[in-house]
């Protein structure tokens, strides 16, 4: 059953429009599609022209596509959210987005505690998901009611990473296999169908081989899409991440389907803490300089929006200045001695 709304007869008004500006303001594209925001309720002081800047900007790196890591973080509800203009914070971020042609994956319930219940045992785990599914889907629906016509809307993002360290049994791969085929099947139930995307990442608890064909078999009978971490920015060595990307790339048969992120923060603080901080622009480089030229535009996103405008968008401009438009750099001319 398609979806048929208001927000319909607004894309149709809107086509003319975006070809125009389009016309008028040709983006280069780069490697990179996509990008990743995480909300926090700091970001409730911004404006609608606030957003409309940072969508006009993104844009202009040629990115087409963002992940909204959640809806609702905890206790903090973004669905329902206003700025402090009193606007709806979701209707704002989606309008902004289409205006500039973008696209929005929106992501739904992340639970705080996600990783300290990975530490229940395997019973007492599949109950625990059995809630997080129920939340999930409650979320979705009241999106999905308010602005699942909207042109912007284009996917679901789940927001339950998965490492590499708690899904090794049997039995957990087993319950983990359903929890993620069942939201899929149950987002899809709504009536509108999207694309459904995740993302899982590797500490080294499983060898590159191993984790690849990890990988494989979490997309195994569903049309998920796999988004994996590049971990650079939890310390991983740049060595280590080519030895993972690579098998991805071998073991992975659903190339369609598995994308690659890449890490702008580095941690700064030893142990389990996290505090993030922009990587510098020649940072930047190495990392795109990992991935395949396989995993270019749809398949390669940017984590994340913070980092990418920290410091009045160092990290945009520099990418813009050297993989949009490349400066190709005169050789030098041969000096005599006299």
């Amino acid at each position: 059953m398609k979806c048929v709304s208001k927000y319909s007869l607004m894309a149709l008004l809107l086509i003319t429009a975006t070809v125009c500006r389009a016309g008028e303001i040709p983006v280069k594209k780069g490697p990179v599609n996509g990008i990743f925001y995480q909300p926090w309720q700091a970001d409730l002081s911004l404006t609608r022209t606030d957003w409309e800047r940072r969508m006009a900007g993104l844009r202009q790196d040629g990115l087409d596509t963002l992940y909204l890591q959640w809806l609702r973080h905890g206790e903090i509800d973004f669905l329902n959210a206003r700025l402090k203009t009193g606007q709806p914070f979701i209707q704002v971020l989606l309008d902004a987005a289409d205006s500039q042609g973008i696209g929005i994956y929106m992501g739904l319930f992340s639970d705080p505690g996600f990783f300290d219940a990975l530490n229940l045992t395997t019973r007492e785990l599949d109950g625990y998901l059995l809630k997080l599914r129920e939340k999930n889907l409650q979320l979705a629906k009241e999106f999905q009611a308010r602005y699942g016509g909207h042109p912007a809307f284009r996917g679901w993002y789940l927001p339950e990473e998965i490492d590499d360290l708690n899904w090794q049994s049997a039995p957990r791969r087993k319950i983990l296999e359903y929890h993620m085929h069942h939201q899929g099947d149950a987002l899809k139930s709504l009536g509108c169908e999207k694309p459904v995307a995740f993302s899982t990442f590797f500490s080294g608890a499983l060898t590159p081989e191993e984790f690849a064909q990890f990988c494989r078999q979490l997309l195994e009978g569903s049309d998920h899409f796999l988004l994996v971490q590049d971990g650079l920015g939890g310390r991983m060595d740049i060595a280590t991440t080519r030895r993972y990307h690579a098998s991805l790339r071998r073991i992975v048969g659903k190339q369609d389907r598995l994308c690659w992120i890449v890490e702008l923060f580095d941690d700064e603080l030893p142990g389990p803490a996290f505090s993030g901080k922009a990587i510098e622009p020649l940072q930047l480089n190495q990392r795109l300089a990992i991935v395949h030229k396989e995993f270019k535009g749809k398949r390669l996103v940017l984590f994340s929006l913070r980092y990418w405008l920290d410091k009045k968008d160092r990290l945009s401009q520099h990418y813009r200045r050297r993989f949009q438009n490349p400066v190709r750099e005169e050789p030098a001319k041969p000096t005599h001695d006299h």
